[in-house]
């Protein structure tokens, strides 16, 4: 004890010296990682420059270990361009999320609409067959995870489904809350800052423009907004397109803060254009499995989405560059071996790649590399003659996609949303061709899925599961369906 009490002194009158040196004058910097609630006492004061400099490392270091998966896909149209950024569940959550307020219950709105007297229409296309060429047919558009958002626009369209109606059926066992939004909370998109109402309305018009269903809208509302929320207010890879009509202004307005958690945090709402029929499986498509990111129905695609059955034709020596060039590997002289795909038996989506029996990779990052529209894909090549070699060179691709005809868009009366309306028949659609291509230029992107699997039954429908005996038909008996 008598030895103790000297050294404690002594530790007093060094900490004193410092106090009267410093003073009020004393500020934390820039670089001071510390929280609000340490800094309250006074013993952060003795913090060395050193332990400064070595926090500062740290959150750098943390700052660099995540890493953002990016995906580009083409613009549907010069209006539009749906998730031309994708982030995967593997980048993760950087940061812990602030929570000055606490989120509330949001009332329920649901309707469990009715699904079903969807017209007939043979989906599947006829593929023409040329030796030498490939052709493999995709089923939407975008990773296919989450929700689709041609799929909502025709849940809202057709069976009158609430934006409730729809978060819920492609984020099972997610609940809605409101976090209770006010003027001064601001998001961050791409590095600009602003409210959250301007930068949610221009995110959702650059998503899914202005013409799609009123509920619709707002679900896709309510899905930018968590998405950026899970990324703590801080999404890099959505983009904003300026001047929103106002019918998107009124719909985010009417969902505004309202979000989508699982458990206790904001859930990861990813969302593409359109799913082929039926949403992937996250761990389909990602690594992650996330439990709220699993397969649902999207019952209208096969009828109505312009991206069900695209063919895109490529000539094998232009195949053989693309794959080379991405793989950084040399194909053998047997085609049939190039690409050998591993379905799921649940979703029909590709889950694996077996590229020449050289690597295997996953069914989505080869859609990237070869640039189609989805990894829910079937492959056909028609072989050359006996004996003939397979040229160099390269030649152009070409994508044929389904003869639809597009969903007619909503119209509100004084450009006011009332309600969701009576959508035209196919039987009402105009039979003069200027007049058919103006309404599907226009509502071209009212059927759009993006920076997003799903079961063979939903919660408001069924649909069959694709097998990969049942997709694609061929006018050639000799072309071979991998």
């Amino acid at each position: 004890m008598k030895t103790e009490t000297p050294f404690k002194r002594a530790v007093a009158a060094i900490a004193g010296t410092v106090i009267a040196l410093t003073g009020s004058s004393y500020s934390v910097s820039a670089a001071d990682t510390t929280t609000t609630e340490n800094k309250t006492s006074t013993a952060s004061v003795s913090e060395t420059t050193e332990a400064d400099t070595t926090t500062t490392e740290s959150a750098e270091q943390e700052e660099q270990e995540i890493e953002w998966y990016k995906a580009t896909l083409d613009d549907y149209d010069d209006s539009l361009s749906l998730i031309s950024y994708e982030a995967s569940p593997e980048s993760g959550n950087s940061g812990v999320k602030k929570k000055n307020k606490k989120p509330t219950p949001v009332e329920l709105n649901v309707t469990g609409g009715y699904v079903g007297d969807i017209p007939w229409f043979e989906s599947e296309p006829e593929i023409e067959s040329t030796p030498g060429k490939f052709a493999i047919v995709t089923y939407g558009w975008g990773h296919g995870v989450g929700m689709s958002q041609n799929g909502a626009n025709f849940y809202a369209t057709y069976s009158g489904w609430t934006y409730q109606d729809i978060l819920f059926h492609y984020y099972p066992d997610t609940y809605l809350m409101d976090t209770c939004v006010d003027d001064e909370d601001e998001i961050t998109v791409n590095g600009v800052s602003g409210d959250v109402l301007s930068m949610v309305s221009q995110i959702v018009f650059n998503e899914v423009g202005g013409t799609m269903s009123y509920e619709a809208i707002k679900a896709q509302a309510v899905a930018v907004y968590t998405y950026c929320m899970y990324h703590n207010g801080d999404s890099a890879d959505l983009r904003c397109k300026p001047h929103p009509p106002q019918v998107v202004v009124d719909a985010v307005s009417d969902v505004l803060g309202q979000a989508l958690f699982y458990g206790d945090d904001y859930a990861l709402t990813m969302f593409s254009a359109s799913s082929g029929g039926i949403t992937a499986n996250c761990s389909e498509v990602f690594w992650a499995n996330l439990p709220y990111l699993r397969s649902v129905s999207s019952d209208y695609d096969a009828c109505y989405d312009p991206h069900y059955g695209t063919v895109t034709y490529i000539d094998d020596f232009q195949l053989r560059n693309m794959i080379e060039k991405a793989y950084n590997i040399k194909l053998s002289d047997e085609p049939a071996r190039w690409i050998q795909p591993e379905y799921s038996d649940e979703t029909g989506y590709v889950t694996y790649v077996n590229i020449d029996d050289q690597l295997t990779v996953k069914g989505y990052e080869f859609k990237l590399a070869l640039n189609l529209k989805s990894s829910k894909f079937n492959v056909f090549y028609t072989p050359r003659p006996e004996g003939e070699a397979i040229p160099h060179g390269s030649s152009e691709i070409e994508v044929v996609d389904a003869d639809y005809k597009y969903t007619p868009g909503v119209v509100y009366p004084n450009n006011q949303p009332t309600d969701i309306g009576d959508p035209k028949s196919p039987a009402d659609e105009p039979e003069d061709p200027t007049d058919v291509e103006e309404t599907s230029e226009e509502t071209s992107e009212s059927t759009s899925e993006p920076t997003s699997s799903e079961e063979t039954t939903g919660e408001e429908g069924t649909t069959e599961t694709v097998s990969e005996a049942d997709v694609g038909e061929t006018t050639d008996p000799e072309q071979i369906k991998y």
